[in-house]
């Protein structure tokens, strides 16, 4: 089964008002699709970029990596990763490199679980049909009204929990997290993410004023290179504190974790390295019993967290619902493994000729 082909397709879908976090702005979805064919079957994956550098990411695939995976074996996923290490390893593994590296990485995976005719949580040895699933979003954008509306759908639909953003006008974040506190009640879990854009004393006092809410975690406080900030914040709330999702490989998690610094892991899997990188982090993670809720790509992380008894839960945002074959399916708190082979990620072809982007 040798590596035939590698293709890519840039999606540009447009939101429908503009959104904010404390430290983004986001006008559009950018995806770019990759795909991997090998004899009669196709592995496929996406980057999200919103609109942060979209043609590097797919550049990265088309001019670059796409050579070195050519002819080889479709199985070799292991061998193909190391192969495109080495292959950017002068030009830095981080960064641009490491989401291409991820993406094909993960297209592996899911070609090989497709030939096997198995949903890929089997190959990772499942340990359960489902995991927590909540609803992610809060922007700082919304009105009073935009979110509750949104808390109300999550809950309605059956997610475990709600998580919001916080890092903006402090007395204006602490207002917002305890109205939602009081519209879900005090079982639906509920989390804040402040995006990196706090200095110490705010995040002290923040914790501090939201220590009655019950929250799950405190996500992001500060930049990720700030880790004695997370030590001194840990020390002083009993707030779990969540980090990850801007790491790039393993080695930052090592950083984090042996420094104590959070009690949550939450690897992003095209920035950790793919499936191979996920599963590494999660490894480390068990070993020093840390929790882990991923970052984002909730279609394949479900089947990731499937595998590890140690998942809090999955985020789930809505923007790829009407884009995809087949539905993200959330019961009771919980989002199931289907039974489609591989990842179960299959856009419509409709979609893709109508968000299909063609730069000038």
């Amino acid at each position: 089964m040798t590596i035939e082909d590698v293709r890519t397709d840039w999606l540009r879908i447009p939101l429908s008002q503009p959104i904010a976090d404390s430290t983004h702005a986001l006008r559009f979805i950018d995806l770019i699709l990759v795909e991997i064919r090998a004899g009669d079957h196709v592995g496929a994956s996406y980057m999200l970029s919103f609109d942060y550098a979209p043609a590097l990411l797919k550049g990265m695939i088309d001019q670059e990596l796409r050579r070195h995976v050519l002819g080889q074996p479709g199985d070799a996923i292991r061998g193909v990763y190391e192969r495109n290490l080495a292959a950017t390893e002068y030009i830095g593994q981080e960064g641009v490199a490491m989401w291409g590296i991820a993406a094909v990485d993960v297209a592996l995976w899911d070609l090989l679980a497709r030939r096997l005719g198995v949903p890929a949580a089997i190959l990772f040895g499942r340990n359960a049909k489902a995991v927590p699933v909540y609803g992610s979003g809060g922007w700082l954008s919304y009105t009073d009204e935009q979110l509750a509306d949104e808390v109300a759908r999550y809950v309605a639909r059956g997610f475990a929990g709600v998580k919001l953003k916080v890092g903006g006008d402090e007395d204006r974040d602490v207002e917002r997290v305890h109205a939602v506190r009081r519209a879900v009640g005090p079982k639906c879990m509920l989390m804040v993410d402040a995006n990196q854009a706090l200095a110490l004393e705010k995040a002290i006092r923040l914790a501090r004023r939201l220590e009655d809410c019950g929250l799950a975690w405190f996500e992001e406080p500060f930049p990720k290179n700030d880790i004695e900030s997370y030590v001194q914040l840990a020390k002083r709330t009993e707030i779990p504190l969540a980090a990850g999702e801007r790491e790039f490989g393993t080695q930052g998690f090592r950083r984090l974790v042996s420094a104590r610094a959070i009690s949550i892991v939450q690897p992003d899997l095209l920035r950790v390295g793919g499936v191979t990188g996920w599963r590494l982090v999660a490894g480390l993670a068990e070993i020093n019993r840390l929790r882990i809720a991923p970052h984002f790509y909730r279609e394949y992380d479900l089947h990731l967290a499937a595998s590890q008894p140690h998942t809090v839960a999955i985020e789930s945002f809505d923007w790829l619902d009407s884009l995809l074959e087949h539905p993200f399916e959330v019961r009771d708190g919980l989002a199931h493994v289907s039974n489609q082979p591989g990842f179960g990620v299959t856009f419509k072809p409709e979609a893709i000729r109508e968000y299909r982007y063609q730069p000038e």
